[in-house]
């Protein structure tokens, strides 16, 4: 066998489609759903070697990346990431049941995490009198028309082939950026003008009739086309001037009149999507799915029929490129009611003849140790439609297949439908020119209907739910509106099934927030997707508002720092030497980036934003933001082309710190910029920003006005209107609004400890930091914690740090804090500037006290504090009065932060930015004794950190506390939940120091 393709520098992600989008957000409502997996099944005849399936499986997953990939959202929406992916696994295992039942167990039984990947995996069934070799793909990353290069690439790779470097990801993005250019913008007006031409007109309910309840039950029914009367159907086909699938789509779609017993039926059928004389060439998912409406009549003949299907079949094909959710929203098809009416049957259509090396009834797969043989099974996937027919084409002739996803209609309506399918393309080509009605009486007398079945009637209405303020709900309805692009909604319409995705999400969520003054994030809307759900959400927030959020005023003068500012300023003035907080950034650079553009852009940034002209000046012992005029920033150009790598890396940490000290906070240019050139043309961007003009909240909102200042810049983007506000009247607004309810934090922290007993050094020794050594798939592991306890990472890691130090203080009482950025008012969502506080978590635990009781214990808390962070901490304290101890801040001898890195990454002009790890620095930065420090990156991965300070904390418990820490979280967590908590872990994990 042959080595692996070697590593070709190449685009490691792409965005979404429209279509894929709507399947990711599928999958966040339902991850089970069978509708988002296809799996190809193979019998196999002959011996699988399983070392060789492996190669050829690793092969494929680095020709293919795509499979390996997983879905992970940032400033410029929802991308398909396949950087540091993880390797499609291959499971082999016995099994006992029937090789059907077998089969649909594997391919529909374990749902794909689109978070975490990768999106393919690989098993070998080993029955009792059968062999099975199933790929299980989720349908995001492929459709049917991958099947056939799939498996070629697979014979090539099984037998030692190579199969070149990782396949171009181009078409995949120039056909998302297609989709999403029509679906919003002028250039699909003409294909919107078609499809609401073509389908808004009021359809009529076609439900097929059903023999039986829904049972939940996949079933499918093949039957193979008679090769005589195939033949004759080519030849109508060549009659007509229409292919051999028309000519059979035309035949579903007089039996889809015959059984609903109208003229208007509305069946669907896939469009590859790909562009190109060869469509089969690409894995990946292009495929969009298109309604048709031919409106057959009962007085057409046959061939009317089909000459006039082809013609409609080349009118929709012409307007093909729209996704299928913008064409039903274009239409007004949107909606549980519409669903119903546009989603009742499918066509599909497989043609695996189309690549004469390949024979999906014979596909051998040759090796030295012997040759064996797939014969591919008719595929399970599961469209999400009542009713998939497949026009399956191979060497062997035509099958027609009919899958029951949800066993609705039962074994015995499958026959009958099959069965008089049969009896119509008899009829088309013994009858060519007879009329189309008389078919009618050549089908089953049981199914065949000249009036609608009894069970056409009204959708019955969706049971009501919680009544909410009508004139509420009519104004977040306007806002819907708006943004997609509808004459109306309903009360129970969903905005995914609308035809929502992740940035119309985020527009919709910002404009109601705006718009009604209220406080809403994305996350509410995800888990309230229906209107009234929405407008439920957002009556309680608006009734359970304070004064904070009354419409904000215009600030006159300087004004005070925030209590947050203030702390820092005073502890650099008490400590300029050591206490320097800022903040380094960096971000590697594919693509090429501009110094002159980048420093235009940067100086437009601080024109822009009073923040990052602000100097601190002493007024009355409190420092106050005086405004100053723009600047330019400097920008470092850095050659280190001759450097090797680490070297390199080490230059772009020490830039930060060296940009530091050039910070004077009196003259208000807290900000500066480097771009690093390494070995082999490897190109960093720097930023360093004192913390007291940013946080790591508001680095999203930074690259997001850097990105429209470098397109103003550049000329490409429209001339940008100054910030309606500024963070000085987000200051000034909330010095009006006082500082929430205090007395909270009173009955919270009573009796509190103020400092807890870690054990000290004997002498002073340097500060230190360990990176926890946790399994790559931590965040996997925990996901039965998540769920079972509704928690998020944070909240587990928070209530390990907790455990390990009652385990190690023996303490059943202590403290500990954790950053966050308050809440804003609408007004300022889009203010530039630090909004952080801290919060106190209080745990406490008796010897009964278990993990998971604790785990409890932190969730409330930590919710409970969310709900008043308007407190600062600095008030907090000065009403406890705690014991003060030199060199410590009361509560604080720990310090939990998260820092989320997934709105980090960035397109600035044709260069793409992706965020390099921070430094992670370990000397006088450490403010606190202990730093957990959590980060969460834009592929969703977790990793956590635990710092020190030598002077206050002896390196041995630090160390000791890392192990317990990491113990808890590297899996053993389920299962010590149960454990007291202050039971010492018997396992020690190990750290990297």
């Amino acid at each position: 066998m042959t080595d692996l393709p070697p590593h070709h520098p190449a685009p490691d992600g792409v965005p979404l489609s429209v279509n894929q989008e709507a399947m990711w957000v599928g999958w966040r409502i339902d991850p089970t759903a069978a509708t988002h997996v296809l799996p190809v099944a193979c019998a196999v005849t002959g011996d699988l070697v399983m070392p060789r399936l492996r190669h050829a499986v690793a092969a494929l997953g680095a020709r293919h990346p795509m499979l390996r990939g997983r879905v992970v959202t940032g400033t410029t929406g929802a991308r398909l990431t396949w950087r540091d992916a993880a390797p499609i696994p291959v499971t082999e295992r016995t099994v006992t049941a029937p090789r059907e039942e077998a089969l649909l167990a594997a391919a529909h039984g374990r749902p794909f995490a689109l978070d975490h990947g990768p999106l393919a995996r690989v098993e070998v069934l080993r029955g009792p009198t059968y062999t099975l070799l199933l790929f299980v793909v989720h349908h995001l990353v492929f459709d049917g028309t991958s099947v056939v290069p799939f498996l070629l690439d697979l014979q090539r790779a099984y037998a030692g082939g190579e199969l070149g470097p990782a396949a171009d990801p181009a078409p995949l993005e120039a056909a998302a950026l297609r989709g999403r250019a029509l679906s919003d913008g002028p250039e699909g007006d003409d294909h919107r003008t078609f499809w609401r031409e073509l389908l808004a007109e009021p359809m009529g309910r076609q439900t097929l009739p059903r023999s039986r309840p829904a049972d939940g039950a996949f079933r499918s029914r093949s039957l193979g086309i008679d090769p005589e009367l195939e033949a004759r159907l080519r030849d109508l086909a060549r009659q007509v001037g229409a292919s051999y699938f028309t000519v059979m789509f035309a035949a579903h779609v007089l039996l889809l009149r015959h059984h609903t017993g109208h003229d208007d039926p509305v069946v669907a059928a896939p469009h590859h999507g790909r562009s190109g004389p060869d469509p089969t060439h690409h894995v990946g998912y292009f495929v969009n799915v298109l309604p048709y409406r031919p409106r057959p009549g009962g007085a057409q003949t046959h061939r009317d029929h089909l000459r006039h299907f082809h013609g409609h079949v080349r009118q929709v094909l012409t307007h093909h490129a729209l996704p299928l959710p913008a064409l039903l929203r274009a239409a007004s098809l949107t909606g549980p009611a519409a669903h119903e009416r546009t989603h009742e049957t499918v066509f599909q259509y497989w043609n695996t003849t189309v690549d004469d090396r390949l024979d999906v009834r014979d596909v051998e797969l040759c090796a030295p140790e012997g040759t064996c043989r797939l014969e591919v099974i008719d595929m399970l996937d599961v469209a999400d439609y009542a009713l998939t027919v497949m026009l399956r084409e191979d060497r062997a002739g035509s099958t027609m297949v009919w899958k029951d996803p949800d066993g609705r209609f039962g074994d015995e309506t499958l026959r009958r439908l099959s069965e008089d399918y049969l009896a119509v393309l008899r009829d088309m080509v013994e009858r060519p020119d007879g009329r189309v009605a008389d078919s009618a009486v050549r089908m089953s007398p049981s199914l065949a209907r000249t009036e609608p079945p009894p069970c056409a009637g009204p959708t019955p209405l969706p049971e009501r739910g919680p009544e909410v303020d009508p004139r509420l709900m009519h104004a977040i309805a306007e806002v819907w509106k708006e943004v997609l692009g509808l004459p109306s909604v309903a009360a129970t319409d969903s905005f995914f099934e609308l035809g929502g995705h992740s940035l119309l999400a985020t527009t919709l969520v910002d404009r109601i927030a705006r718009r009604l003054n209220v406080d809403l994030a994305p996350a509410d809307l995800f888990g309230n997707p229906r209107l009234r759900d929405l407008t439920g959400v957002v009556e309680r927030r608006t009734a359970g508002r304070s004064a904070r959020h009354t419409a904000p005023g215009n600030r006159t003068g300087p004004v005070p720092a925030s209590p947050f500012q203030q702390g820092l300023w005073l502890a650099q003035r008490m400590d300029p030497e050591h206490a320097r907080y800022h903040i380094p950034l960096s971000w590697a650079v594919d693509g090429p980036l501009d110094a002159p553009t980048l420093r235009a852009a940067l100086t437009a940034l601080v024109a822009r934003h009073e923040i990052l002209r602000s100097g601190f000046v002493e007024r009355d012992g409190v420092p106050h933001l005086e405004v100053l005029p723009p600047w330019t920033p400097d920008l470092d150009e850095v050659d280190l082309r001759d450097n090797g790598e680490a070297e390199f890396d080490r230059a772009v940490a020490a830039w930060g710190e060296t940009a530091a000290r050039t910070f004077s906070l009196v003259d208000g240019r807290l900000l500066r910029a480097a771009l690093h050139t390494g070995p082999g043309g490897r190109r960093t961007l720097s930023l360093c920003v004192h913390h007291l003009v940013l946080d790591g909240g508001s680095v999203p909102l930074l690259l997001r006005e850097l990105r429209k200042c470098h397109r103003a810049a550049t000329g490409s983007g429209s001339p940008l209107p100054a910030p309606r506000r500024q963070y000085g009247d987000l200051l000034a607004f909330r010095a009006g609004h006082g500082s929430g309810d205090a007395e909270f934090w009173r009955r919270r922290l009573d009796g509190a400890p103020s400092t807890l007993d870690l054990r000290p050094p004997r002498r002073p020794a340097p500060h230190g930091r360990f990176t926890l050594a946790l399994p790559t798939d931590v965040t996997t592991a925990l996901a039965s914690v998540r769920a079972g306890y509704q928690v998020s990472d944070f909240m587990i890691v928070v209530c390990a740090v907790a455990v390990a130090l009652h385990r190690q203080t023996g303490l059943d009482d202590l403290t500990l804090g954790f950053p966050v950025a308050s809440g804003r008012p609408p007004a300022f969502r889009d203010v530039l500037g630090p909004s952080m506080n801290t919060l106190l978590l209080r745990t406490r635990c008796t010897p009964r006290t278990t993990v998971a009781e604790l785990l409890q214990q932190v969730r409330d808390e930590i919710i409970a504090g969310l709900a008043h962070q308007d407190v600062p901490f600095e008030h907090v304290v000065r009403l406890m009065r705690p014991p003060r101890r030199p060199g410590r801040t009361p509560y604080l001898d720990v310090l939990v932060n998260s820092v989320d890195r997934s709105g980090w990454s960035m397109d600035l002009g044709t260069a793409r930015l992706t965020p390099l790890a921070s430094g992670d620095r370990a000397d006088g930065d450490s403010k606190v004794p202990l730093t957990v420090t959590t980060t969460t990156t834009d592929e969703g991965s977790l990793r956590v950190s635990l710092a020190y300070r030598g002077d206050q904390v002896d390196r041995a418990a630090a160390t000791d506390l890392t192990d317990q820490v990491t113990a808890l979280l590297s899996g053993k967590l389920p299962a010590s939940l149960e454990d007291p908590v202050h039971e010492r872990p018997t396992t020690r994990s190990e750290v990297t120091g």
